[in-house]
């Protein structure tokens, strides 16, 4: 199973109106407001900003309460989590049903990119740090959210960690559909870059990396990281 399958399907919307509901008050909307603030530090206005692997507009809701008058393109594939975009935001948001391997949006032309959980779930994960090179700006900033492989434990990663897993597996009961996708993303982070190989690779790109922030030992993290400039 792959990202696009489990988007797509049932389990977007079980996610969105069930799992996200549950888990944001607790812990996961202090990963978005702090990466949301992380950015808009190191740019206050922002005119265009491009949310890839948008869903259901999260980001993009903590973002216009606090730069009501930027320009804001969620991007998906799954269009059924784009509807509740839709549905979030209205007229005061644009929205593209795209791939996170290719966004269309011109070269050069966007200030500010988010991706929460984004290039994780990319089939081809270097595609998508050049599409995001590409469509920034020359000192534009990349927002990163996102569950890295971890080479080392802490307590209160495991603690964290078993926590998480315990939630989650309890929501395969629901379905099939939810039996592959919460095992999708187990493997997803298991086969996923650790955070230092993630900021080495961004350097190798022409970023630079200026805010990194754990959660829970751990086990998320997010980035700040600066387009060079030529």
């Amino acid at each position: 199973m792959v990202a696009k399958e489990v988007f797509s399907g049932n389990f977007a919307l079980y996610y969105e109106k069930v799992i996200n509901r549950i888990s944001s008050p607790l812990y996961v909307n202090r990963w978005r407001r702090n990466l949301v603030k992380g950015a808009l530090s190191c740019l206050p206005k922002p005119q265009v900003v491009l949310d890839c692997c948008s869903g259901a507009a999260n980001i993009g809701e903590l973002l216009l309460k606090e730069v009501p008058d930027c320009k804001l393109i969620n991007c998906d594939i799954s269009p059924k989590l784009l509807s509740l975009a839709k549905e979030k935001l209205g007229d005061t948001a644009f929205f593209i049903r795209s791939d996170n391997r290719f966004f269309p949006i011109k070269d050069n032309s966007v200030d500010l990119i988010f991706s929460s959980f984004c290039v994780r779930n990319s089939l081809e994960p270097k595609l998508t740090i050049k599409e995001v090179m590409r469509t920034l700006k020359p000192g534009g900033v990349w927002g990163i959210l996102d569950f890295f492989k971890n080479e080392k434990n802490n307590f209160s990663l495991t603690l964290n960690n078993i926590l998480f897993r315990s939630f989650m597996n309890l929501n395969k009961f629901v379905s099939q559909d939810n039996r592959k996708a919460i095992d999708y993303l187990f493997e997803s982070i298991k086969n996923f870059l650790s955070l230092q190989e993630f900021k080495e690779i961004l350097k190798s790109y022409g970023f630079k990396v200026v805010q990194t922030q754990n959660f829970m030992g751990g086990l998320a993290s997010t980035l700040i990281a600066v387009k060079k400039e030529v």
